[in-house]
């Protein structure tokens, strides 16, 4: 299994540290740190060399800003694809090699700002009326072609892009559709990406879901999920689990213990994927013993979660609604 963890909101001068450098080492994690806009320097240099000297692959994390949308997505392509540019052309100046990019396809972080904001029924209304407000057949092909050439351009420096996508993707698998991922700001099955991993947060997924999915019940979900993504994928598959930590956001539902996500690495695994992505390296050098975690995934072994016929009716529903979405 190729292991990886994400790096948000650590400096480029912490990931290097090199006790941290040990630590990944010492388990074969491969670091994605994030690289926000305008904040290339000597340090994330510092970083690629270092990982790159103790046989790892590090990843780097393009972001933009906040305004712009932070995640790379449909409306942002342009912007997005001159940063990247930007970033090899530093990686020259800095005679570096880049292994991985990351090109994290997501919704604009305004607008799930702004659902997030809403309260009550006011939510579904307003997450109804942004999604609605992103359906654009133009505008995604647009974004589609310079994705492409952005996927080109990173292959021709010699580096592999690494793609995060949002679970919901899989609804458009089975529809062979990109129906979704225009309603997302996120186009992905168009793209020939190098690895896609879906990011399958149960902690996140059931502590907002307000018990409609349960935690103990998630891995049958993600199992199944995976299996999709496996199949349409193949070798590309990947995962990404968690949460240890808030992400972006900063109010997510997180696991304090290892063992809260030994579940979610087994129905990984049972389902096939051998690449899996922990998120995030900060939640996991809080805890007492940073290892642990490490350990517990190294020491997992593939086990196909128990059937949950709930969870094949809410897979059920979500099918429902994608056909009734136009």
């Amino acid at each position: 299994m190729k292991l990886r963890v994400w790096a948000e909101f650590i400096t480029p001068r912490e990931a290097a540290d090199p006790a941290v450098v040990a630590l990944l080492r010492r388990y074969q994690a491969h670091p994605c740190l994030a690289v926000p806009h305008g904040k290339l320097g000597e340090d994330y240099a510092r970083f690629v060399r270092a990982y790159g000297e103790a046989g790892l692959e590090p990843a780097l994390w393009p972001t933009l800003s906040d305004e712009s949308g932070y995640w790379p997505n449909e409306r942002n392509a342009a912007e997005f694809f001159q940063y990247v540019r930007r970033i090899f052309e530093w990686a020259d100046e800095e005679k570096l090699s880049i292994p991985w990019l990351v090109v994290d396809l997501e919704t604009p972080l305004y607008q799930w700002q702004e659902i997030d904001g809403a309260k009550g029924l006011k939510k579904a209304r307003t997450a109804l009326r942004v999604f609605r407000s992103n359906r654009n057949r133009e505008r995604f092909a647009e974004a589609v072609q310079i994705y492409r050439e952005l996927q080109a351009f990173v292959n021709s420096r010699g580096c592999r892009t690494l793609v995060p996508v949002m679970p919901f993707i899989e609804l458009d698998l089975r529809q062979q559709a990109t129906k979704l991922q225009d309603y997302l700001e996120a186009p992905v099955t168009p793209i020939p990406w190098d690895v896609v991993t879906v990011m399958q947060y149960n902690s996140l997924f059931s502590g907002m879901s307000k018990g409609l999915l349960r935690l103990k019940e998630a891995p049958y979900y993600l199992y199944l999920l995976c299996r999709n993504m496996k199949e349409h994928f193949g070798g590309r598959a990947a995962l990404s689990v968690g949460l240890t930590s808030t992400g972006k956001l900063g109010n997510e539902p997180y696991y304090r213990h290892p063992e809260e996500m030994q579940p979610d690495i087994a129905a990984g695994l049972a389902a096939g994927i051998d690449d899996i992505a922990v998120f995030c390296l900060e939640g996991i050098l809080k805890h007492d013993r940073p290892e642990s975690w490490f350990e517990m995934i190294r020491g997992t072994a593939p086990a196909v979660p128990p059937r949950s016929r709930r969870v094949e009716r809410l897979r059920k529903l979500g099918r429902l609604l994608y056909r009734l979405a136009r």
